[in-house]
């Protein structure tokens, strides 16, 4: 017991000896504050270099070099006004009777370039100017210190110079973040669409797979039950059971879409060729279909060739869904350029077994055919209802080289 309390005060301690220590923790400086921080102190140190003996002009260059450099540490929040207290501080110390200091000006002229609006440009730059002109017009006549005035102007043109380098590199590097922040932001946005498209394609895809097959199944159901003949019954149960296998088989290949990353060993998708498939497994209670091909039957690109099969396939279930065993053809007219699709039904003759309307199918349809570049139109006739889509008659493409 008392060593547990021991060891629960010694890890209290510990905790309160690390939060202590995180406190304490000093604030990290960047490189350019340092630099800015050293930079200050260049007045101070020329001040100190040029104080020879404990006097009034020694002591006033002294005073006034602590106050620039003071001063500077302040020049990037108000640059152009501590260029004007710097020169203020230079004329005080040239009054006084101590040795001028130029460093405080030509530092306070790279701030401003650097870091004054324009407005504050123009007051340094005319300040600093109008000091430079004042500095060579008293040292005219002084064959030692005109060369030092002329060095003073030349470096002050050249630190204003750099620091608008540094103004407009520092303005390009936030454009370039601006930039590549927006761009971050689109790819996130196209992205986002991207995969919105996707869910929307697989939700129209799991639609029609599953709408056709467990329409065919209830159908198939509601058949056997209606039948007095165990031997019909158990064939319509046998073709119930291949519809769920085939169902699985089409969420399979969907799925494996998803997961795989070798496609060529995937099921093929559904095309125009297996059409005569399809119709063969519609249900005695479903409706009566016939086929016709018009024009030069060829080959599509996969994308055209499911789309097709889709609109026939959910074409058919809607007939068996709302209008039950009634005659319905499907007409396919190859052109040059184009895929007809027609898909009529009559009306059932008792009108009373219409259900209710057609759901969001066809609209699913629609969507995947527009995306093709292609059209769909759906609605009642004098007869029945019809279906009508028309789609770009692309070649496949083919993988591989050839000779």
């Amino acid at each position: 017991m008392v060593e547990d309390q021991a060891g629960a005060s010694t890890r209290h301690v510990a905790v309160g000896l690390t939060a202590h220590r995180r406190r304490l923790r000093p604030v990290p400086l960047s490189v350019a504050q340092v630099n800015h921080l050293v930079t200050a102190t260049f007045p101070l140190l020329a001040a100190v270099v040029n104080f020879q003996r404990f006097d009034s002009a020694g002591v006033v260059a002294l005073v006034g070099g602590l106050a620039q450099a003071i001063a500077l540490t302040w020049a990037r929040r108000f640059p152009a006004a501590m260029m004007l207290v710097i020169i203020a501080l230079e004329a005080g110390i040239f009054f006084a009777g101590g040795n001028v200091l130029t460093f405080g000006v030509i530092i306070a002229a790279y701030y401003a370039a650097s870091w004054a609006d324009r407005r504050g440009r123009i007051v340094a730059l005319s300040a600093g100017l109008g000091y430079c002109a004042v500095a060579v017009a008293l040292s005219i006549g002084n064959t030692r210190m005109l060369p030092m005035a002329g060095a003073m102007v030349m470096c002050f043109i050249g630190f204003w110079i750099s620091g608008r380098f540094e103004a407009s590199q520092r303005s390009r590097i936030s454009e370039l973040r601006e930039t590549s922040s927006r761009l971050a932001e689109e790819r996130a946005v196209a992205e986002q669409r991207a995969a919105d498209r996707e869910r929307a394609l697989l939700a129209r895809e799991l639609h029609d797979i599953l709408n056709h097959s467990v329409t065919r199944m209830v159908l198939d159901a509601e058949a056997g039950a209606e039948t007095g003949d165990e031997a019909a019954a158990r064939q319509t149960l046998y073709r119930v059971a291949d519809t769920g296998r085939d169902s699985l088989a089409e969420l399979r290949r969907l799925l494996g879409v998803l997961r795989t990353e070798t496609p060529d060993e995937l099921r093929p998708p559904p095309d125009l060729n297996q059409l005569d498939e399809l119709v063969d497994r519609i249900p005695s209670s479903g409706p009566q279909v016939t086929v016709d091909r018009q024009g030069e039957v060829r080959q599509a690109d996969t994308s055209i060739e499911l789309a097709a099969y889709r609109v026939v396939q959910e074409s058919l279930t809607n007939v068996a869904k709302h209008a039950g065993a009634v005659p319905t053809n499907v007409r396919l007219t190859y052109l040059t350029g184009a895929l007809e699709i027609e898909v009529v039904n009559e009306l059932p003759r008792d009108r009373r077994q219409t259900r209710t309307a057609r759901g969001t199918g066809l609209v699913g349809l629609r969507e995947r055919v527009e995306l093709l570049g292609g059209t769909l139109h759906a609605g009642p006739t004098k007869t029945g209802f019809a279906v009508y889509a028309t789609l770009p008659l692309r070649q496949p493409v083919r993988s591989g080289g050839g000779s």
